[in-house]
């Protein structure tokens, strides 16, 4: 049997977008700000921060063949495991990093840098941390080592939208995957899957086991130069992110951007008069009776209601589309994808 997964208050979501051709060798990912957040940026991560950690001194050059040294015969590993804690924007709240067999350089040179023709994508910042692939170690009878990025987003009542990036160290065409949890990391599921070279595609993965995906026009042509996402999120539920790799190659990522809410904020009375907006089986509900409007993601008003908690959206288009409420002094906005 195959078991299947029910979010009755999530929404994860994949938007199709029209690009100029998947063959275009310029595409560089979804690019940011298409979802229009609008919860606050609680998260803003760029890793130039961190220790500089890399077994090969030149940081354009990946290190995933964990080496051993040539006198003392121990082995020279080009990744380490670590953990920390970073608080979210404007809260005590905190997320936690979690790597495991991952490098740090505190200057990016991607693998194109030294073509003068080629530029590094903006948005992308200099810092990143390298995920190691799966490579069988050399130098003796070491374990196969597989890196992986965990992002713990458990402290955040509400995630939003999250933006990050990634690039690749050793040329073009080098794919990264995403995944996420919302088990406290018991099982995982496929988020964005982005291979190299194979067809391109992201997915929301309601079957675990078949892993079925949504096609995307996305190559990873220019990932030596880095390439920007963006995934809607929409969920209330506890949530952990794991980068890492696709098809066997090393990812870096350098760039994290997540918009939420905090379970603890300094502005906690304001978040008091905040109205909640769900949405299930194309019924929209709120809170409390309250004034609602619906658009669509062009800003084109669709309807209005006045002192209702309640409406029916059967005669709307599969979509997502942006509800803006409002009683009194309280109010709420939030996307909603209708299937």
């Amino acid at each position: 049997m195959i078991k299947k997964l029910v979010f009755p208050t999530i929404m994860f979501f994949s938007l199709c977008f029209n690009a100029l051709g998947q063959d275009d060798i310029d595409d560089t990912g979804t690019g940011w700000g298409n979802l229009f957040p609008s919860e606050q940026l609680v998260l803003n991560e760029n890793f130039m921060g961190f220790d500089f950690f890399h077994s090969d001194s030149n940081p354009s050059s990946g290190n995933s063949d964990n080496v051993t040294d040539p006198v003392s015969g121990d082995p020279i590993y080009g990744f380490k495991d670590d953990s920390m804690y970073v608080n979210f924007l404007g809260s005590s709240d905190q997320a936690r990093y979690i790597f495991h067999q991952c490098a740090f350089a505190p200057e990016w040179e991607t693998a194109y840098a030294n073509h003068e023709d080629k530029t590094p994508t903006p948005n992308v910042s200099d810092g990143f941390v390298e995920i190691s692939r799966t490579y069988p170690a050399s130098g003796g009878n070491l374990p196969m080592v597989h890196g992986e990025f965990i992002l713990d987003l458990r402290q955040l009542s509400y995630v939003e939208v999250v933006e990050w990036s990634h690039s690749s160290c050793g040329g073009n065409k080098r794919g990264v995957m995403l995944e996420f949890s919302l088990d406290d990391g018991a099982t995982w599921d496929t988020l964005r899957y982005q291979p190299g070279q194979a067809q391109f595609q992201t997915s929301f993965t309601k079957d675990v086991t078949s892993r079925e995906k949504t096609d995307n026009e996305y190559s990873c042509q220019e990932s030596a130069l880095g390439m920007t996402w963006e995934e809607g999120i929409y969920t209330d539920q506890p949530l952990m992110l794991r980068f890492g790799e696709c098809n066997g190659q090393t990812p870096r990522i350098h760039d994290v951007r997540v918009y939420g809410v905090p379970l603890h904020t300094a502005a906690e009375q304001i978040n008091l008069n905040k109205l909640k907006i769900h949405c299930y089986n194309n019924i929209l509900r709120i809170s409390k009776l309250a004034d609602a409007k619906i658009y669509d993601l062009s800003g084109k008003l669709l309807l209005s209601a006045e002192n209702t908690n309640y409406i029916n959206l059967d005669n709307f288009q599969k979509g997502v589309y942006l509800v803006k409420v409002q009683s009194g002094n309280a109010y709420g906005t939030s996307k909603i994808l209708l299937n």
